[in-house]
């Protein structure tokens, strides 16, 4: 299956902490290096009470049109606001594997629909932190640790609506920075708690990360990906932040290139 829209959809997705902030502003700089205009939309949702854009606030043209889109899941606006502030948070209230996935399709929903689906149906470029990837390795992995069998539930995953939008629309382009150190991606996680970026998030262990670790480089994960047309590279997180965006560049280029 291929999207028909003229649009390009590109993902980084991976573990917390693993450096995807690094990664989409290289992607963002190397855009606006080459004479792009890129649309904030998590900036956009943080300022703004209406929370998601809409497309007239970037693509109106004569008056507003912009190249490139920065998305996020969870969006930063309603159900994502939630899901970041009360249903993965450390708070001593837990939700089951449903509650979550249930809310994180009905927040993808929504976002594709307002914001991933007309950018692409108008040809711009969607970069976008996370994806169905996210669901189908945290929550999998949540459900089994709850009991459950992951395959099973990974079938369940991809019924639901908003999730099933998001592959029907799949990524293009899917970047996944990996690590072969766990200990040193959870002394980037406790360092960010002391700065700006302290999700306070359940899924921020130890435990937790190395068990989610195999997971992202799956050959069951990659398949699914590439059987709605998405293009799946890995990068090596754990040399340099420097090095990270120029791997992530260079995928991005070589994509770009031979697509």
């Amino acid at each position: 299956m291929k999207r028909e829209g003229k649009g390009t959809f590109v993902v980084v997705d991976g573990l917390d902490g693993i450096g995807k902030g690094e990664i989409e502003r290289a992607l963002r700089s190397y855009e606006e290096v080459n004479g792009k205009a890129v649309f904030d939309s998590i900036a956009f949702s943080k300022a703004n009470r209406k929370g998601l854009p809409e497309l007239k606030d970037f693509w109106n043209p004569p008056k507003t049109y912009y190249d490139t889109i920065m998305a996020a899941e969870p969006s930063y606006a309603g159900i994502g606001h939630t899901i970041r502030s009360e249903i993965i948070s450390n708070n001593g209230r837990d939700y089951s594997w449903v509650d979550q996935s249930q809310a994180y399709s009905l927040d993808r929903l929504t976002q594709m629909k307002r914001v991933v689906i007309p950018a692409l149906e108008n040809g711009l470029t969607v970069l976008q932190s996370r994806c169905m990837a996210s669901t189908l390795t945290y929550q999998s992995l949540k459900a089994n640790l709850e009991g459950k069998d992951e395959e099973r539930i990974r079938s369940e995953i991809l019924y639901q609506e908003g999730n099933r939008l998001q592959m029907e629309n799949a990524p293009d382009l899917l970047i996944i920075p990996t690590i072969k150190d766990i200990d040193s991606l959870i002394k980037r996680i406790d360092s960010r708690r002391n700065n700006e970026k302290n999700d306070n998030c359940e899924f921020e262990n130890v435990k937790f990360q190395e068990k989610l670790k195999p997971l992202y480089e799956s050959y069951w994960l990659r398949d699914i990906f590439e059987r709605y047309g998405t293009r799946v590279e890995y990068l090596d997180a754990g040399i340099s932040v420097e090095e990270s965006r120029n791997q992530a560049v260079d995928i991005y280029k070589n994509f770009l290139e031979n697509r």
